[in-house]
């Protein structure tokens, strides 16, 4: 099963993207900030990430700049 990670810090929306991937067959991995995208990312790598871009703790483009492309 594809796996994603959703990553913003409004709880209703990060709920409503996880149950639209979710009926789209992904299993989901949720966080509200980029500490705790960073621990989801160790613990089960994801197929596809949706990032909000400006959250509490930075921006979110640089959690994928901290990816490796391999």
């Amino acid at each position: 099963m594809p796996h994603a990670l959703i990553v913003d810090d409004h709880s209703e929306t990060l709920s409503s993207l996880a149950e639209l991937v979710e009926r789209e067959g992904f299993s989901t991995s949720r966080a509200r900030s980029l500490q705790t995208a960073r621990q989801e990312l160790q613990a089960r790598p994801p197929d596809v990430i949706l990032l909000d871009l400006h959250l509490p703790d930075g921006e979110g483009m640089s959690l994928l700049d901290e990816l490796d492309p391999a």
